[in-house]
């Protein structure tokens, strides 16, 4: 991941502009709240793009959390063209190479590209994962889905989605939790309707993915060391030995 000519954080704590290369040579571009916390990543649905995450970004970056919000490809300023065949390869691919970077990440979508997470697990490197109003009218594969943490968003007002969830709740891997807001509204918007689901969504975030933010900084703390003790000492400077003679 590599980020973009803005540099530095801006001095408003606003976001930078980030880029991910695909392994096929893609260049999918977002944006990044560079704090010092675990990293979580925001992907919008097919047809979106980062203003879909409206408010609800920046806020959670002031919770303390590195969040990194990436477009799909063909959306936004993302190369290519909007493939829906290659959400899931996408999905992956940006929770892989960011990881790779920060450790385990939190990931967060909604509608179909949420229903895309419950494809991904801690071996892509997103062990923990928030569905905001899952939602497709495809038949889903159960056979490729894996285990991961989830909590699952959704307004109970909004009766397809809900009905949706009632039928996939249950066939969800792992271990997961519900939570529901008096709302009709979907997506960002049902976060910005109900500022509790968004608090649900900090609080699980920061129990669920922190403990495993806090062991790979000890891990790659313990790997520093391991290979500052391997290496072999400096040679003696022979220089500094002539002047101290």
């Amino acid at each position: 991941m590599s980020g973009g000519p803005a540099g530095p954080v801006p001095a408003d704590g606003g976001p930078t502009a980030v880029a991910v290369r695909t392994p096929e040579g893609l260049v999918l571009r977002g944006h990044e709240w560079s704090v010092d916390g675990p990293a979580v990543l925001f992907v919008h649905d097919l047809g979106g793009d980062l203003d879909s995450w409206g408010p609800v970004t920046a806020r959670f970056a002031a919770c303390g959390f590195r969040v990194i919000s990436m477009e799909l490809r063909g959306h936004g300023l993302s190369g290519g063209d909007p493939d829906p065949a290659r959400l899931l390869d996408d999905l992956a691919g940006l929770s892989a190479e960011i990881a790779a970077s920060f450790g385990p990440v939190g990931v967060v979508s909604y509608g179909r590209a949420a229903v895309g997470l419950l494809y991904l697990n801690e071996e892509a490197g997103a062990p923990v994962q928030a569905l905001l109003t899952p939602f497709s009218e495809e038949e889903m594969d159960w056979r490729g889905t894996r285990s991961a943490m989830r909590v699952i968003l959704g307004g109970s007002l909004d009766q397809v989605r809900h009905r949706f969830l009632d039928r996939i709740y249950p066939k969800i891997l792992g271990h997961k939790l519900r939570v529901s807001g008096a709302s009709a509204a979907s997506g960002p918007q049902l976060l910005e309707d109900q500022p509790q689901l968004l608090e649900h969504l900090v609080m699980f975030m920061r129990r669920e993915l922190v403990p495993y933010h806090l062991a790979w900084i000890a891990q790659r703390a313990d790997q520093l060391w391991a290979e500052g003790a391997a290496s072999p000492p400096n040679p003696p400077n022979k220089t500094s030995n002539k002047i101290g003679q």
